[in-house]
Order: structure tokens, then C-alpha cells, then sequence
């Protein structure tokens, strides 16, 4: 075995000249030194617009968190209250409604009257919220309270781009890094996910029944300090020297932009990601806990090891957002994704036996291709592409079109669970992976917005 393992190492060193070893060498490199590279540039910036965007981006991870929780907690509610399985994943729905409902509203009114104001009561309805879950004493007032976090997290998500794409413009004067920013920023997300579905299991395993209640008020404490440093924000300047369009102005500009500028293929290419996305995240946990036949505390583990495929496969996003064009990740993010859950959904469907591994390996394929790609693409390309007087309305509808795409992931999920069981529903994320990378090649530029201070936009189509 030594020697098996000797002999192979030296045949790739005498092979390192044809390129193979070399190009991961460089590879590792340019990822370590770009990591610095922006590191250093924040610590040296002395504007308080660059400092603003990782304060604005933690909302994101709290988001994150407050979303995966629930999948955790799933579980031990149907069992304490003895509700069907259908009922009970109606929370994701509802969540999620939530969440279409907040990027709506607070797109337009971000472009209306600022971006500060709105991300900062923003965290105190996360803090609400989450309280409110905790003590439901029934299923009812937990469902509100879930449609409340859902508003939250949808105003994060279609606020926190725009204030981003506008803090680095007045900062470095329209230069190619705030891709990469927000790249960092959604990075940062899948820590959120990992906490969550890391603190369930442990939680689940020490408390019991009731650890649901302590996870889904376990926001509170991410969000105090969440609300301490959003307070001491200020509004970009490059907002600041807009003049605000009317809500009528907001909703014909939009228009106009979903018909001509691009902004509705992509926001179909969002509803189609996050249909598998949220889908798949929403119930990965109870989808464990069905398929391996183990507890909630385990499939709430097992997630976790599945899920962390996303931080490395976030680092390569980091590295190529601005390297390679928005489209060729998008495509190849969809295209990856789409193979292996439509491989895992016809072995599950047709009663093919697969190892535990197997089965893994296969989600985390699925969750790698998809968070280096499409999960920072399609939330990253609506803020660039608008212009900034319509900048938040446009992430606001792209998102809005995301959360739709999720409810319709868990819905169609539930409904073919139940008809035909899981296989058939992991299929459905496959082949919606394979529709959006067909949109993503038809409809979508091939090169990067270049979007200057005043607002200008150059992209080849």
C-alpha cells in the first residue's frame, strides 16, 4: 500500500511539467493571496463606506440561520403538536412567503427613501420574531411568527446588495471588486446554515422536544449585535446624490427593465435556483431523517456534513466572480447541480439501492456546483446590471421571484413526496437546475457589468 501510494506520488511529480499540479498549485495561491489581498484592503480603507459592507452583510448570515433553523426544528414540532408532515412543512412555505412579501416592499422603498433606515428596523423584526417563535403556544401563532421572520430575511436580501453596490462605488470609484464583496458577504451565509443545522443537532440531542423553542429564539442573541453595528451606518454617498423616484417612476422603470434590460430572465433564473435551493434546504434535514431512517438530531447532523461542502465550493465563487463572466458560472453552477440530483432522484424513485455514501456524495455534488455558481450569481447580477435609481426595486423583484421559486421547490416537493415518494421530488430540483441553465445560456450577457459612480453600464451581449 506504501509503495502503491509512493509510486503514484512520484509519477505526478515527474508529471508536475505537464501542467496538472502546477495549475492547482497556482490555483491555491491565487486564492490565499486574493483573500489577503482584499483583507488588507479593508483594514487599510479609512472610508466608512468600505467598513459598512461586512456590517451590512452579517444580516445575510443571521438570515441564513433563521432560515435552516427551521428545517431543524421541523421534526420535534410535528411530534409534540402530532401534526401531519404536510402541515408542518407548510412552515417553509410560509417562511418563505414571508420572504416574497419583504423583497417586494422593501426593494421599492429602499429606492424611495434609503437603504439604511430599512436594514437597521429591519434586525429588530428578525428579534421580534424570533421571540414570538419561541413561546408560540400554538401552531397557528408559530405560523406568524415564521411569516414575520420570512419578511425580514426577504428585506435583507434586497437591501443589503444594493447598499453594498453602492457603498464600494462611492468607495474605489466603480472598480471590478464589488462582485467579489458581495461574494464574501453571501460566503459568510453558508456559516449561518452550518450554525444552524450544527446547534440543532446538539441542541435537539441535549434538551429534547422542547430545543426547538431554544433554537428558533437562539436569533435573538445574533441579532443584538447585528443592531448595534447597523445603527452606526450611513447612507452611501452615491445614493445620497440621487434624486428618489416616485412609486409610480419605481414600477414603470421596472417594467421596463423585466421587458429590455435582462432583469426578467434573470429573475426567472433566480426563481428556478431557488426552487431547487430553498427546496432542497428547507426539508434537507427531514429528507435525511426519511431516506437514512435516523433520528432528527442526526439528520440534523448529517446535513451539516453534507452542507459544508458550500464553504470551499463559496472560496472558488470568490476567486472567479470577477474573472470569469457571470454566465459561464451560472451555467456551469446550474448544469452541476441539475446531474446529480436528477441522478439521486431516479435511483431513489425506481427503488435503487444506494450506500448512505452514495447518497451523500451525491446531495453534496449537488450542493458544491450550486454555491459556486447560481447561489452568488443570481443574487449578485440584479443590483449590478440596474441602474442605481432602480437598484434595490430590481434586487427586490429578483428575489421576490426567488422566494416564489422556493415556495413552489417545497410545495411541489410535498405534493410529489406523498404521490411518489422522496425520489420524485428530489427530481423535480434536477430538472429545474437544467432549465435554468438552458435560460442562463439563451438569455443572459456573457461579460461583466461595469457599472461606473454616475450610474453608467457597459455590458456585452
Amino acid at each position: 500500500m506504501y509503495m502503491y501510494f509512493g509510486a503514484d506520488a512520484s509519477d505526478m511529480r515527474t508529471q508536475s511539467h505537464s501542467g496538472a499540479t502546477v495549475a492547482d498549485t497556482r490555483f491555491v495561491q491565487r486564492l490565499v493571496v486574493s483573500t489577503l489581498r482584499l483583507m488588507l484592503m479593508w483594514k487599510r480603507s479609512a472610508t466608512r463606506a468600505s467598513r459598512a459592507i461586512p456590517i451590512a452583510g452579517a444580516g445575510i448570515v443571521l438570515g441564513s440561520y433563521d432560515l435552516a433553523v427551521i428545517s431543524v426544528a421541523l421534526a420535534p414540532i410535528r411530534t409534540q403538536w402530532h401534526l401531519s408532515s404536510g402541515v408542518v412543512a407548510s412552515l417553509g412555505t410560509v417562511t418563505l412567503l414571508g420572504m416574497l412579501i419583504g423583497s417586494l416592499t422593501a426593494g421599492f422603498l429602499a429606492d424611495r427613501i434609503g437603504r439604511r433606515a430599512i436594514i437597521l428596523w429591519d434586525v429588530l423584526l428578525f428579534m421580534a420574531s424570533a421571540v414570538m417563535a419561541a413561546f408560540s403556544p400554538d401552531f397557528a401563532l408559530l405560523a406568524v411568527a415564521r411569516l414575520a421572520t420570512g419578511v425580514a430575511v426577504g428585506i435583507d436580501f434586497a437591501v443589503v446588495f444594493p447598499f453594498v453596490t453602492d457603498a464600494a462605488t462611492s468607495n474605489n470609484n466603480g472598480s471590478s471588486n464589488k462582485g467579489r464583496s458581495m461574494a464574501w458577504i453571501l460566503f459568510g451565509a453558508n456559516f449561518g446554515t452550518l450554525a444552524a443545522y450544527g446547534v440543532g443537532g446538539m441542541v435537539l440531542a441535549d434538551v429534547g422536544a422542547l430545543g426547538w423553542r431554544v433554537l428558533l429564539g437562539s436569533s435573538v442573541l445574533l441579532a443584538l449585535p447585528l443592531l448595534l453595528f447597523r445603527s452606526r451606518l450611513i447612507e452611501a454617498p452615491s445614493w445620497s446624490e440621487l434624486t428618489p423616484l416616485t412609486l409610480r417612476q419605481l414600477r414603470r422603470r421596472a417594467t421596463v427593465a423585466l421587458k429590455h434590460e435582462r432583469l426578467g430572465a434573470q429573475a426567472l433564473a433566480t426563481l428556478l435556483y431557488q426552487l431547487t435551493d430553498q427546496g432542497v434546504g428547507l426539508v434537507l434535514p427531514l429528507l435525511l431523517v426519511t431516506i437514512l431512517e435516523t433520528s432528527a438530531s442526526s439528520g440534523a447532523l448529517d446535513a451539516v456534513l453534507v452542507k459544508v461542502v458550500t464553504i470551499p465550493a463559496s472560496l472558488v465563487a470568490v476567486l472567479l466572480i470577477d474573472r470569469v463572466s457571470r454566465r459561464r458560472l451560472q451555467v456551469t453552477g446550474f448544469l452541476g447541480r441539475a446531474v446529480p440530483l436528477c441522478l439521486l432522484g431516479f435511483a431513489l424513485l425506481y427503488n435503487i439501492h444506494l450506500s448512505p455514501l452514495i447518497i451523500g456524495l451525491l446531495l453534496a455534488a449537488g450542493y458544491f456546483f450550486g454555491a459556486a455558481g447560481p447561489d452568488k450569481t443570481t443574487v449578485i447580477s440584479p443590483s449590478e446590471y440596474a441602474a442605481p435609481e432602480i437598484r434595490a426595486t430590481s434586487q427586490g423583484l429578483s428575489q421576490a421571484a426567488g422566494r416564489l421559486g422556493g415556495i413552489l421547490g417545497v410545495t411541489g416537493y410535498a405534493i410529489l413526496v406523498t404521490l411518489a415518494g422522496p425520489g420524485a421530488g428530489i427530481l423535480l430540483f434536477g430538472v429545474a437546475c437544467l432549465l435554468g441553465a438552458v435560460i442562463s445560456l439563451a438569455a443572459l450577457p456573457r461579460l461583466n457589468p461595469i457599472i461606473t459612480v454616475s450610474g453608467d453600464e457597459s455590458a456585452d451581449s
